[in-house]
């Protein structure tokens, strides 16, 4: 029986940087079987998109191409939002709250970075046009060795903490 994680993340598939993070965290803190779990990428192209039906049927067609090869195979889907200025911004926080109910009515995770990903992992903000790099820095440094595995297995939102270990460890099994 095999696994297919579909990350739904907000970036686009050109900067790449939240499926950087996620994927350094998975080779870093995780061992799985190579050939029993597939990692799938779905790029929203801004949180907003998160519910279109383009990216729902791109998450459907990943499935169904998966569970052909095998009828044993099955699929989860881990949608991953920045919470932004949940804090003090009602919209924020009233996104995050829409965002959560519907991921729960699909049966999807969700995973959140406080207040993005680069603060989870950086301890920072980064410019919008420095996202990429950044991420880049962040992979060929191997800065993945300086993160504290607790900041990312949180319950609740707070700044430069993320609970994407809490739900990944729900499929994989940490070193």
């Amino acid at each position: 029986m095999g696994l297919q994680l579909i990350f739904a993340v907000e970036t686009n598939k050109k900067c790449n940087s939240d499926w950087i993070y996620i994927k350094d965290t998975i080779e870093h803190f995780y061992s799985y079987e190579r050939t029993q779990v597939k990692f799938s990428v779905v790029y929203m192209d801004g949180k907003g998109n998160y519910n279109s039906n383009k990216k729902e049927k791109e998450i459907k067609s990943l499935t169904a191409q998966y569970r052909s090869t095998s009828k044993t195979n099955r699929t989860s889907v881990i949608y991953c939002f920045d919470c932004d200025d949940y804090d003090n911004k009602i919209d924020d926080r009233n996104f995050l709250g829409e965002a959560k109910k519907y991921c729960d009515g699909l049966g999807y995770e969700f995973v959140w970075f406080c207040k993005d990903v680069e603060c989870a992992y950086l301890g920072k903000k980064v410019d919008a046009g420095q996202k990429s790099k950044e991420a880049g820095k962040f992979k060929a440094k191997k800065l993945i060795r300086n993160v504290n595995p607790d900041k990312l297995s949180v319950n609740t939102y707070r700044m430069n903490t993320s609970n994407v270990m809490r739900i990944l460890d729900r499929y994989l099994t940490r070193r």
